[in-house]
């Protein structure tokens, strides 16, 4: 959680949170789901897999959902970035 990792580096939860933007330009949370999206695209760049089971793979239940995410951090849709990636 948020809280344990500011104790962990013995801040204050909105110190942290303030450090943490500062440093990335990024809230924790879009952080995390930035890495995840970079995971999905390692994932569309080097598997045959299919979008719900990379969803899957990155913890999300719903491939449409996954789908929104994924458009809304890089653009395009997971579909489109592996065809632009093969293309």
């Amino acid at each position: 959680t948020l809280s344990r990792l500011a104790e962990h580096v013995n801040l204050s939860r909105s110190h942290y949170l303030a450090i943490f933007k500062r440093v990335t330009g990024k809230s924790p949370m879009h952080y995390f789901i930035q890495l995840k999206m970079n995971q999905a695209c390692h994932y569309l760049d080097l598997t045959d897999w299919s979008v719900k089971e990379i969803g899957g793979k990155l913890g999300y239940r719903d491939a449409l959902y996954f789908s929104r995410a994924f458009r809304k951090t890089m653009g395009v849709s997971p579909t489109q970035y592996r065809q632009r990636q093969k293309g």
